[in-house]
This record gives structure tokens, C-alpha cells and sequence, in this order.
């Protein structure tokens, strides 16, 4: 299915789309950098005193739609059409230093540079006799001016200072001399880039078909397991699919038969999987896009989601945003978007939504995971992700800013540092937010492991990180079992889940020390020294706690007896629900699940205080202001 839907993209993405954008290159022609332009005039001469380059959008020249050979180039001795590199458009070698240690490869690399040049030429006096073009009589005219010289005017090989490597200088039309760092050539004729020329475009499309079907020619026929046609030509050897994470910087193969133990029947390479060249190069074509496009790809670590549907382009622009800047405006305007009737999303509702998780293995690409529903489905699911991981914000600056909950965030809280992030972690919260996956509980153990850290370290600035504390919340709520209470986005009194009322407790233990020391307090807390504990063995924990508690209720009492009488009634209405001893009967140990329901309940507790706390202060501010704006008033 895989292969089938990427079929299916290729042939939509390379025709136009509803905004008339055409995502693929046809197959025959791909995209390249060029730097330098060789411009000439209709009679073979240099216009100018030099070539002109291209350094738009970066050093490697400018991004230009240009042929492409289907010949192998293995062997050597093949060029591409209209534009090449300095071996095939001179002859010339790229680099003098680098010389072959015996006469017999120093002559295969004299031949295979000829041959290679000998290519370039052929292709273009070809053109030209089918075509009649004036503009590649121009070129052939500009070849024969320079093959009389040992190099073009516009070359010339320099030794530069003691300390720097000779290399090949090419002098540009404002007559400065630039180094040559193995960049490609085109030819302008009248201002015009050859390969843009309609009628060389034709003429390379009827060449690379005949290309083509010499190598088809040479191929088995048989059954294509993508397409589903018979007696067409397979493809013994896919190529390489470049910028999966993980995999060599050459590229690597999604089905390849290298090694015997693989094959079976007798078969060779890849005729044990067989597919036709067409579906060969939609789907690598389509893979190719897909891992460079920013709507359609999501990278974390080395993991590359890939997402697209099957008819519309815009329906890739929701989930890339809600995937990438989840913000709060988005999230409502997603939210509200089916009770507001929005077209759009009432025509894509059955629409086919598909997902791939690529991961790279060396020469190998690997599949994580596959996934096809539909958009509405997608959509369901993403509501749901998003519900899930509500929770009240910690802000300890009243400018702080809410975090985006998108995937990296998220996968990052798991781990100290974003390359200890192992490629199972994306692809299960990519599942949770597209299929409503449950996500292993074991996530949750380096989570809780980080908290515990940072607090040690940290103390309460670690609390603001919302995204550690809202995936928390989403895996122990998506892990627990029916008939439990689940953790909603505030605070939660209600709730008798002992592991939840000691993480609140904790958080009130804290208050009360911190209160009953005030600012003169300096060195580590309840929290900094007894978190770790706490979650994980509450008896041993809290039997230092509940003595130390009531010595900080004492000091308290004689400093500010209102809050001492408050923060005791907190405490007493929290071991309400424990059962009724004197000091309460605290659990002996928590598993993961109820850890996790104690860090969410110290934290809700904080963030809850904090809430209230600065909800106070507001309404004490805004009082003031009222009664200086009377004030005011009277005196005037």
C-alpha cells in the first residue's frame, strides 16, 4: 500500500495543483545548481569580456529545471545535456593535485574525462541536427573557437600564495577572477538559458524516452506488484533515496536484494520484489519531495515523519501547522472549526490521509510505521491529542509564553539532551496524535526521571516546562484502566487517588516551609531533598515529612497565625482522603503509573496555588487603581 499511494502522488504531484504549482519534476528533468553562464552571441562569440554566474540562493550557483540522463554514469564517460561540469564541457580536469599513482589509472582517467567530454558534445551536435536550432549552432561555433586553444580566455590555471592550493580561475564579466570550486556551466545564447528553450525541452523529453526504453529493453518483463500491469519492464536495481536521518549521505534503498540469503527462486536483485521503472520512479521521485518539503515533513532526531492526502495539497497545510506551531490561536481555530461549518474541512471529510515514519539503518531505509485513514479520522484523532494534552500553564513571569506542544517538544522532555532521543519515541507520539495510539507507559519512566533531576537541580523553575507535564498527563491518562479517575487540565479536589494527594501534599509541605522561612530561607527544600523519595517510596518519605511539617506550622503560627491556619486546613482537607490514622497511613511504594499521577499532583497543586496567588494579587491592583482613579476624581 505503501508504494501504491506514493504511486498516486506522483502522478498527482506532477501536474499542476489547485494553486497550478507543479510539486515534481517530470522525469525527465531534475533540479541542479549552476553557477557559471558561458553567454555567447547568435555567431559563437563571447558576450562580454567573461561568464556570468548565478549566486542565488546560495554559493553553489541557482536551482534550474534541467535534463537528466537516464544512462548509468558508473562506469564513466556519460554527460548530462546542456550543462555539466568542467571535465565535460572542456575537458578539462577539476583539480591538478589530485593525480593517479600509476600510468595505467592515470590513463583510464585521460579516457573516461575524453569519452565524458566526447558525450557532451555528441548530444548537442545531435540536437542540432534534428532541431536546426541557431542557438545550438552558436554553441557548436563557440566549441570550435576554443578547441584550438589549450584552455577558454576566460580559464586560467594559477598558483596562488605559498600557503593556499593552485586551482582553476575563471574570469567573470566585470572582470574580476573567481575560484572555480567544482561548480556547473550552462550556455546563454541572446540572454536565453538553453534547457528553458521549449523546443530543446521537446527535443530532451523524445530523447530520454528513447533512453529509457533502451534500458527497459535490456530488463525482465513481468508483473508489477505496484501498478498491478503485466509483461512490463522491472527494474533490477532501484536508486538511492537521499536525506532519510540515519542513512548514508549517498542514500540508501527501500527495496534492495543484495546479498543471497535475501533472494529466493532463483531470482536475481531486485526481480524477488519486482516493480516496473515507471513505479520505480514515482515512488522515489515522490520519497525525494516529500523528505525535502516542509508541509510534508515532520524530522525529530533521527526519525522523518512524512504526511500528505491523496487529492488535496491544502489539507497537508493543516497538519504541518498543527504539527509544527500548535499555538493557542490554531489549536481554537481547529477546535472550532466543525461547530463553525467551515467548507473546507466538510468537502476533504473522506478524503485518504496517509503517514509514513522513516528511520535509516547505513545503506537501508527503514519503516517505523504506516498509516492510512481518513481525513476525518485524522482529524478525530488530532482533536483528541490535543484534549489530552490540556494543562494549566506554570508561568513564573507573567510574560512567559506558552509553549507549542509540536511533536519535537514533546519527544524532547523525554531526555536530557535531544540526541539521547531514541527513533521509537516520534513514532509513537506520531501514532498517539494521528491514530490515538496509546503510548508505552515506559515513556513516561524518562519523563518522571527528568522531573526528579531538574527539581533536585532546578528546584521550581523546572516546572515551567508545560511540555514535559502535558505528555505526562496524556500517557498516564491514555494507560489507565476504566473505572479510574482521569487527570484533567486544573487541579482536581475531588479526585481520592492516593499517589495524586501526595504529590499535593508535597506541594503543600513545600508552601509551608517556604512560609514559615520566608526570604531568609537558603539551601534545599522539602522538594530538592525528598521528591525523589516521595514518588516513589510515599512511607519512608512522608514519616520525615509529616514531623518536619508541624515544627514549620509552629514557626508559622507565631509569625503569621491566618496563613498557619489556612495552610493547616489545606493539609487536612488533602488526608481526608487517606485512610484515618494519626499521622495518616501513607502508601509503602508507587508503581510507574501512580508516580506519574504523583508528579501531576504536585504539579497541578503548585500551578493551582500559583494561579490563585496571582489572581489575588491582580484584583488587590485593580482595587487600588479604582479607588486612586476616585481619588482623582474627587480632587478635581
Amino acid at each position: 500500500m505503501l508504494l501504491q499511494a506514493l504511486n498516486e502522488f506522483y502522478h498527482r504531484a506532477s501536474k499542476p495543483n489547485e494553486n497550478g504549482r507543479i510539486l515534481i519534476q517530470e522525469a525527465a528533468f531534475t533540479e541542479k545548481y549552476i553557477r557559471w553562464n558561458i553567454p555567447l552571441k547568435l555567431d559563437g562569440s563571447l558576450e562580454g569580456i567573461g561568464l556570468t554566474e548565478n549566486v542565488e540562493p546560495k554559493k553553489g550557483g541557482r536551482l534550474f529545471s534541467v535534463p537528466k540522463t537516464e544512462r548509468p554514469k558508473v562506469a564513466g564517460g556519460v554527460a548530462e545535456f546542456l550543462w555539466d561540469g568542467l571535465e565535460a564541457v572542456f575537458c578539462l580536469k577539476p583539480d591538478f593535485d589530485s593525480v593517479e599513482p600509476n600510468d595505467k589509472k592515470r590513463a583510464s582517467q585521460i579516457a573516461n574525462r575524453q569519452a565524458k567530454f566526447n558525450d557532451f558534445w555528441r548530444q548537442i551536435e545531435s540536437a542540432f541536427a534534428e532541431t536546426n536550432s541557431m542557438t545550438l549552432k552558436a554553441v557548436l561555433q563557440f566549441r570550435d573557437s576554443f578547441q584550438s586553444l589549450e584552455t577558454p580566455e576566460f580559464l586560467r590555471w594559477a598558483e596562488l600564495k605559498e600557503d593556499e592550493k593552485p586551482c582553476w580561475l575563471i574570469k567573470t564579466a566585470n572582470g574580476t577572477e573567481e575560484k572555480f570550486k567544482a561548480e556547473n556551466f550552462t550556455f546563454q545564447v541572446n540572454g536565453e538559458f538553453l534547457f528553458e528553450n521549449d523546443e530543446l525541452r521537446q527535443f530532451w523529453r523524445k530523447t530520454f524516452a528513447d533512453e529509457r526504453s533502451t534500458s527497459e529493453g535490456e530488463s525482465e518483463t513481468g508483473l508489477c506488484l505496484v501498478s498491478g500491469k503485466t509483461d512490463v519492464a522491472i527494474s533490477a536495481s532501484h536508486p538511492k533515496i537521499k536525506g532519510v536521518p540515519g542513512a548514508l549521505a549517498m542514500g540508501a534503498s527501500l527495496i534492495s536484494f543484495d546479498k543471497d540469503s535475501f533472494r529466493s527462486y532463483g531470482l536475481e536483485k531486485n526481480y524477488n520484489s519486482p516493480v516496473s521503472f515507471s513505479a520505480v520512479e514515482s515512488y522515489i521521485n515522490s520519497l525525494n519531495y516529500l523528505l525535502t518539503s516542509q508541509k510534508n515533513r515532520l524530522r525529530i532526531a533521527d526519525t522523518s515523519l512524512l504526511y500528505w492526502a491523496k487529492k488535496s495539497d491544502a489539507v497537508t497545510d493543516i497538519f504541518a501547522q498543527l504539527f509544527e506551531q500548535p499555538d493557542e490561536k490554531t489549536l481554537k481555530s481547529f477546535m472550532t472549526a466543525p461547530f463553525r461549518g467551515d467548507s473546507f474541512l466538510a468537502e476533504i471529510q473522506d478524503e485518504q490521509f496517509y503517514s509514513v515514519t522513516l528511520g535509516g539503518n547505513a545503506g537501508r531505509v527503514v519503516v517505523r510505521n504506516w498509516m492510512q485513514m481518513t481525513v476525518s479520522e485524522a482529524i478525530k484523532n488530532f482533536e483528541k491529542w490535543f484534549a489530552d494534552l490540556q494543562l494549566i500553564q506554570m508561568r513564573l513571569h507573567d510574560n512567559d509564553k506558552i509553549p507549542p506542544f509540536n511533536l519535537f517538544l514533546l519527544a524532547r522532555a523525554t531526555v536530557r539532551d535531544a540526541k539521547d532521543l531514541r527513533p521509537e519515541v516520534p513514532t509513537q507520539l506520531y501514532r498517539a496524535a494521528l491514530e490515538g495510539h496509546k503510548p508505552s507507559l515506559l515513556l513516561a519512566k524518562g519523563l518522571l526521571d527528568r522531573i526528579a533531576v531538574d527539581l533536585a537541580q532546578d528546584g521550581k523553575k523546572s516546572l515551567t516546562n508545560l511540555s514535559r507535564f502535558a505528555l505526562l498527563k496524556l500517557i498516564i491518562n491514555r494507560n489507565e484502566k476504566e473505572n479510574s479517575k482521569m487527570i484533567d487540565e486544573k487541579l482536581n479536589n475531588e479526585i481520592t487517588d492516593e499517589a495524586y494527594n501526595c504529590g499535593r501534599l508535597l506541594a503543600v509541605f513545600q508552601k509551608l516551609q517556604s512560609a514559615a522561612h520566608g526570604k531568609d530561607f537558603d539551601g534545599a527544600g522539602v522538594v530538592e531533598k525528598y521528591y525523589g523519595t516521595a514518588s516513589s517510596s510515599p512511607n519512608s518519605a512522608f514519616g520525615i515529612l509529616w514531623r518536619l511539617h508541624q515544627h514549620h506550622l509552629k514557626k508559622l503560627s507565631r509569625d503569621n497565625k491566618g496563613a498557619s491556619v489556612s495552610i493547616k486546613n489545606e493539609i487536612a482537607e488533602i488526608c481526608a482522603k487517606f485512610k484515618q490514622t494519626n499521622p495518616p497511613q501513607f502508601p509503602r511504594s508507587f508503581n510507574l503509573q501512580a508516580q506519574g499521577r504523583f508528579a501531576l499532583g504536585f504539579y497541578q497543586q503548585i500551578a493551582a496555588d500559583k494561579e490563585a496567588r496571582d489572581a489575588y494579587f491582580q484584583n488587590k491592583k485593580a482595587e487600588e487603581n479604582k479607588q486612586q482613579n476616585l481619588f482623582e476624581g474627587e480632587q478635581k
